[in-house]
C-alpha cells in the first residue's frame, strides 16, 4: 500500500497500492470489516492524507 487519504468531495477513503492510480475507494466504513487483517494492519501503520479544510 502506498497511501490512503480522504477525498472530501465524494466522502470516500481512497487507497492508492501502486504508483499514482487508485486501486479502491471506501464509501462505507464498514466495508473495512469485508478486508483481511493484514490489511486492516496496513492501513493502521499509515496516516490517512487528509485537506486541513476537513479536519474540523
Amino acid at each position: 500500500m502506498r497511501l490512503w487519504c480522504y477525498d472530501s468531495n465524494t466522502h470516500e477513503a481512497v487507497i492508492v497500492f501502486k504508483g499514482d492510480r487508485e486501486n479502491f475507494r471506501m464509501l462505507d466504513p464498514m466495508w473495512i470489516m469485508n478486508m483481511l487483517a493484514n490489511d486492516i494492519s496496513k492501513l493502521f501503520r499509515h496516516d490517512i492524507f487528509y485537506d486541513d479544510r476537513d479536519a474540523h
